[in-house]
């Protein structure tokens, strides 16, 4: 009998053990990894390098340093991410990361450091469009942005890589400065996209890696 009552005090204790930590579980902050803040910021300061560039306050090679610290930033989130939280301390460090790198791209934009990018005050004619032009530009910044986010892509040749594109983007705005652009310049524009293509190829697929997770 009195092995029964031992036996049945033990099982009890178990049960109450479990269930501590079962509500312990419970009552442990979800954070989850979601943060409208930290992904609206990514893209406002993204947005004003590529304003710089197209108008000219940012060389190439500053939008390419600017955005390897973005690369950099977005690293570090996919790593904070990869345990499926993401802590208020976590969101902290972020938004210290990008205080930062907003400054950085004011003081890149105000120093005497420009690019000649031409000027056309009008709306461009139809003979300045080219879609094609435009949307080869956005699936080079995608297939970038993914290199960065898959780490197959490190800052430093994502900052190349960035400033190659720079320059065909601003060197588009020059063609276009005054009112047309010609079969040449179109050309040579799918040529430097050609080549920057390859460049991101070689980079994605070459032995530095970043790990992510």
């Amino acid at each position: 009998m009195h092995s029964f009552f031992k036996f049945a005090f033990i099982t009890g204790l178990g049960f109450l053990v479990a269930a501590e930590v079962a509500y312990g579980q419970s009552q442990a902050p979800n954070y989850g990894t979601d943060d409208p803040g930290v992904q609206q910021r990514m893209q406002n300061q993204e947005s004003r390098i590529d304003q710089g560039v197209k108008s000219g306050q940012l060389t190439p090679k500053e939008a390419g340093k600017l955005e390897a610290e973005q690369a950099k930033i977005r690293q570090t989130e996919q790593r904070m991410k990869s345990d499926g939280r993401l802590t208020p301390k976590e969101r902290e460090k972020l938004h210290n990361m990008q205080d930062r790198s907003s400054r950085h791209i004011y003081n890149q934009k105000h120093d005497a450091q420009t690019a000649n990018v031409g000027r056309n005050g009008g709306a461009a004619p139809s003979s300045m469009q080219d879609p094609r032009i435009q949307q080869r530009m956005q699936n080079q910044e995608s297939r970038i942005d993914q290199g960065v986010k898959s780490g197959e892509l490190t800052p430093k040749e994502a900052e190349k890589l960035e400033a190659e594109q720079a320059k065909i983007r601003q060197t588009e705005q020059r063609m276009k400065s005054d009112g047309n652009l010609t079969p040449k310049e179109r050309e040579k524009l799918h040529n430097m996209q050609d080549r920057a293509s390859d460049h991101i190829y070689r980079q994605k697929h070459d032995r530095q890696k970043v790990n992510t997770r």
